[in-house]
């Protein structure tokens, strides 16, 4: 009961719903509730290592967490309170410049992956174009490809 006041008391709205529904363990909102960002990484490794947290209920936590970062503590869920203003130009365009820049890096992180991906398929082809290589592996009776690798690289099987 005690860990409940608690997180009524630091407006933990979210985590409160949660431990009603069942969905993650009183013992895990409170850590959450009272940890910093490396504190709840460790939290949710710790309880991942100790069993309380698997599957849909890490998930769910990692969820609650996100909303939390993104919307502050309280679930409002859609509904704006009467004390609460519409949002000002500022918010909107703060909120539009951190879409942009979570846009900016998601465009790097594709790049650098192609970048990748363009030299292990270059790779794949000098090492394939390598006829000791190739018979290789064949003697150690790893000769096959999957299909798509197979015409990524457009080696053509020699029967």
């Amino acid at each position: 009961m005690a860990g409940v006041v608690h997180l009524l008391k630091n407006g933990e709205e979210r985590l409160i719903y949660a431990v009603e529904k069942s969905r993650i363990p009183l013992s895990v909102a409170m850590q959450i509730a009272s940890a910093d960002e490396d504190g709840l990484q460790r939290a949710l490794c710790e309880a991942y290592e100790d069993k309380t947290l698997r599957g849909r209920k890490l998930l769910t936590v990692r969820r609650i967490i996100e909303l939390r970062k993104a919307n502050g503590k309280n679930c409002t869920q859609g509904v704006r309170r009467k004390h609460e203003p519409l949002a000002s130009a500022e918010a909107l365009v703060r909120v539009y410049r951190q879409e942009a820049d979570r846009q900016k890096l998601l465009v790097k992180r594709s790049q650098l992956t192609e970048n990748r991906l363009l030299f292990i398929v270059s790779a794949l082809k000098k090492v394939f174009g390598d006829e000791n290589f190739v018979t290789l592996l064949r003697a150690e009776e790893l000769h096959t490809l999957p299909a798509y690798l197979a015409e990524r690289i457009q080696i053509c099987e020699k029967a």
